[in-house]
């Protein structure tokens, strides 16, 4: 299923390929980024991303990969595949599922 994520989205993390301690966290979206960008890490760190397509996001008690070691620091790097959204495309999903229990 695709998204049209935009930075600010609210979000919930439904997989991942190694940090599956997020699944089930919500997050914010922040920025897209793709083999070869830069983001800073809350240690003040600038990474290079070397992976696939993913979203930078932001939430309590998320982790990410610091030196090949988990590091928690509510911050996350998810590829979209990994998030639903939490409004915008997913609330008719939403109310088609209320509409079916009622």
């Amino acid at each position: 299923m695709s998204h049209n994520f935009k930075p600010g989205d609210v979000a919930v993390i439904v997989g991942a390929n190694s940090l599956t301690q997020n699944i089930g966290k919500q997050c914010e979206l922040r920025r897209f980024i793709v083999k070869g960008d830069f983001y800073i890490a809350p240690n003040g760190i600038a990474y290079q991303h070397d992976d696939v397509p993913c979203w930078v996001v932001v939430g309590d008690g998320l982790c990410w990969i610091a030196d090949a070691e988990p590091v928690q620091g509510d911050l996350g790097i998810h590829e979209p595949r990994h998030l639903m959204p939490l409004r915008g495309d997913f609330a008719p999903e939403q109310q088609n599922s209320r509409e079916v229990v009622a």
